[in-house]
């Protein structure tokens, strides 16, 4: 069933993907957002008191989380149109920004678990940094999976 699920919001996610810019929509990125957070409450077996604290926190790392990516995915698209100018200075600038805001989201996180001890233990903050792997993986491969099956229908 978990499985069935993901493979709809992949398929949302395809269905509904911008081109122009190379993210998932805000309102694609937002349900699956949605469904992460119903898949860890479901893990993680929290109080209503303590759900309302977590997913407050975890909605806030999220959103600040993808608002890194999308910045950082636009400098290395800067980046790009610079080497095919052919353009010979000026990468350091960007690199150096690239670097960053890498460096912006590793304090994100590390901010966001250290924010959690105040209201998980340590097995379910463990189970949270699992998830988040796991989720990512499947994501991915499920992706992988679709694009495999519409290549074997065109031929």
């Amino acid at each position: 069933m978990r499985r069935l699920i993901l493979i709809l919001f992949v398929f949302a996610f395809f269905a509904d993907f911008s081109s122009a810019q190379g993210f998932m929509r805000p309102m694609w990125r937002q349900r699956i957002l949605e469904f992460k957070k119903v898949r860890l409450l479901e893990i993680l077996k929290l109080d209503e008191q303590t759900s309302v604290k977590f997913l407050s926190k975890y909605s806030k790392f999220s959103n600040d989380l993808a608002q890194v990516w999308i910045e950082r995915e636009n400098l290395i698209n800067e980046l790009e149109v610079k080497i095919n100018r052919g353009d010979k200075d000026s990468y350091d600038k960007l690199m150096q920004d690239i670097f960053e805001l890498e460096r912006k989201e590793n304090e994100l996180r590390v901010n966001f678990y250290n924010e959690l001890k105040e209201i998980l233990s340590d097995r379910q903050i463990a189970q949270v940094i699992v998830f988040e792997r796991n989720f990512n993986r499947e994501f991915i491969n499920t992706l992988r999976e679709m694009q495999r099956e519409r290549m074997r229908r065109r031929f």
